[in-house]
């Protein structure tokens, strides 16, 4: 089931950080004894064996007041609860340890973690809108520690790639898998590695590259026999087995995928139900109808038993297709009836925009936050200068009545000067605005006068060139027969029509007779014809309110950007995006093309022509790139009907 049946449960992992020795404990005894005991409860063969001593371990620690303790000991109960599929009750214990998080010592990225994992079990009950607003409070979180490589900095970019994926934005999740690729191997982190590998070959495999991806495959094995990790080896076996079966290599398939069975079955749940889905695949393309349905109805039974809504699609449309050739078809229609139900409620376009709306959020509390810290600062600079005066105003109260006067009319003074100086300020900031209005403005009348030099001027004598070489046509058919002048006529046909086209960059008329959406949504139209670029546009909110000069330069903004990534970039695919919410408009522009070092290109004129634009409208502009992993530009301006 190549939708990744099993990440969520994947990115729970963290390995347990206390002491290696083995051993009993008695009551009252030393945190060294209580981490024994913890690590001999993770060496015990079943779950809920593993459950019963990670009690005894809570209950110790909180009578020594041993916040690590306490907090390992809950939080892999509820990880142990997340494997066995009872995912609310998972989530009961991530609740109940965030506040051990908040008092650990020795794990930096506890109370990220927590977030994390309660973001898993939201998304495996197909909450992706809830899902999401918990990974990025990890991810919050996590940038207090940026600089120190983790495994829930890993499993957070993993699980933000697996929301993206399955969103179909394959390639905006790509570039979150290659972020948890680098913190996985900058921390050695085996287990996180394999797992961002495992979905960059999903990646690779959905894009019908079956070689990149075998290779990521193949090196989750290698990890595998490397750590001596059992879950490892069944990962890379189900992940090839499912592979054979895209490649329909279907008896190759089940081999890896009976291989992989084996190894997980009474240990790793999500990697048996994920092998049993591929299996039951497998079988049906070999016919074997009765073995497929059954293995694929097991799936189906186990998702729900977990409240797992991931799979449901994957299975029902499935079994469609098995009950289908089996001749069951009222049975298959019911299967196909599901998958729409599903589909409609786990990956609707409300959905998307909720989420979307989730990262707005994001970006607007780091902003919010910045600002907080400054506002901070100032009041600790005003609380110092108030204390100051204080002890002045009480020195000078002791020796006359004068002075204080003197002090009082200074203090006015200096208060009137500095209201000068901001409104100089705001009104020097305003000035720039209007020049840089000006600046645009001039650029527009001189766009719009040579739109109609071209089309009135050039064109009109163009189109009087060809009226006479069609009229020697009619004085001598004959001459149809020359080469050269058809030629001719030809090449001053593309002329006008480049003319026109050049004429109507300049000046938009569709800016006159449609919604800004909808004019940018036509430019990118226009822009994909006959081009490999493929641009995914989507706009939110109601635009009614923007002035007609403001969409004029909302619109260049626009086109300058895919002009830079149609000339730059090299990309495949560009999303753009505008999305009104109250009164802020927000353009974002991304695309998979080779991106650039921020810190090293110089300003071009592009980037110059983009600045004086966003300046001019009063707004910010935000613009990240790396080298080889595209480009992502954000814009907010404001909107003042």
């Amino acid at each position: 089931m190549r939708l990744a049946l099993f990440l969520f449960l994947l990115i729970l992992f963290c390995p347990p950080i206390f002491g290696q020795e083995p051993g009993g404990i008695k009551p009252g005894a030393d945190t060294a004894a209580i981490n024994r005991l913890f690590h001999r409860a993770t060496k015990l063969p079943d779950p809920d064996s593993e459950i019963i001593l990670f009690n005894e371990v809570l209950k110790l620690s909180i009578a020594a007041n041993y916040a690590d303790g306490a907090f390992n000991a809950i939080m892999t109960t509820g990880i142990k609860y997340h494997e066995k599929g009872n995912i609310a009750q998972s989530r009961k214990y991530y609740l109940e340890a965030l506040p051990w998080a908040r008092k650990t010592t020795r794990i930096i990225d506890a109370v990220a973690w927590c977030y994390n994992n309660i973001g898993s079990s939201y998304s495996d009950e197909g909450d992706y809108t809830k899902a999401s607003e918990y990974y990025y409070i990890a991810l919050q979180e996590l940038k207090k520690i940026e600089n120190i490589p983790t495994t829930t900095a890993a499993n957070n970019y993993m699980a933000i790639g697996g929301i993206k994926t399955l969103l179909n934005q394959p390639d905006t999740a790509l570039a979150y898998y290659n972020k948890a690729e680098d913190v996985a191997r900058k921390g050695k982190f085996y287990f996180q590695l394999a797992q961002a590998l495992g979905c960059k070959g999903d990646y690779y495999a959905k894009i019908n590259k079956p070689d990149s991806a075998q290779k990521f495959f193949n090196e989750i094995a290698d990890i595998g026999k490397l750590t001596g990790k059992i879950d490892l080896q069944a990962l890379a076996n189900a992940q090839l087995g499912g592979l054979f079966v895209q490649q329909k290599q279907y008896k190759k398939a089940v081999s890896y995928l009976k291989t992989a069975i084996s190894l997980a079955t009474g240990r790793y749940n999500y990697l048996v139900i994920n092998s049993d889905y591929d299996l039951g695949d497998a079988l049906y393309h070999l016919g074997k109808y009765k073995e497929a349905a059954t293995l694929i109805e097991h799936v189906l039974n186990e998702l729900k038993a977990q409240n797992n809504k991931n799979g449901y699609i994957d299975c029902y449309a499935k079994l469609a297709d098995i009950y289908g050739a089996s001749g069951q078809y009222k049975k298959a229609l019911e299967c196909k009836d599901s998958v729409i139900v599903y589909k409609d409620e786990l990956t609707g376009t409300e959905k998307a925009k909720a989420l979307k709306q989730m990262e707005i959020k994001y970006k607007t509390a780091e902003k919010d936050k910045e600002i907080a810290q400054n506002q901070l600062l100032i009041a600790q600079q005003k609380n110092k200068i108030a204390s100051k005066n204080t002890w002045i105003a009480g020195i000078a109260g002791g020796i006359c009545l004068l002075f204080i006067i003197s002090i009082s009319l200074y203090s006015r003074a200096r208060h009137k000067q500095w209201l000068q100086a901001e409104q100089i300020k705001t009104l020097e900031h305003e000035n720039t605005i209007s020049i840089l209005k000006g600046v645009v403005q001039g650029e527009e009348n001189e766009r719009s006068r040579l739109a109609r030099e071209l089309h009135d001027g050039i064109g009109g004598m163009l189109s009087a060139a060809m009226m006479r070489l069609m009229a020697v046509r009619h004085q001598d058919e004959g001459v149809t027969a020359i080469p050269a002048y058809n030629e001719a006529l030809g090449l001053l046909g593309e002329m006008g029509d480049e003319i026109r086209k050049t004429a109507h960059n300049l000046m938009p008329e569709v800016l006159l007779k449609q919604a800004l959406p909808e004019a940018v949504r036509a430019y990118c139209n226009s822009l994909q014809e006959g081009s490999p670029l493929q641009i995914d546009f989507q706009s939110y909110g109601s635009f009614e309110a923007i002035p007609e000069d403001f969409k004029l330069n909302v619109y260049r903004i626009i086109q300058e950007l895919l002009k830079n990534i149609t000339q730059h970039a090299q990309a495949t695919t560009a999303f753009v995006q505008l999305m009104m919410h109250e009164n802020t408009l927000t353009i974002t522009v991304e695309d998979n093309g080779v991106g650039f070092d921020t810190g090293a290109t110089k300003e071009g004129l592009g980037l110059r022509n983009l600045q004086t634009r966003v300046s001019s409208l009063d707004g910010h502009c935000t613009i990240e790139s790396e080298t080889g992993r595209g480009t992502s530009v954000y814009i907010e301006v404001p909107i003042n009907p």
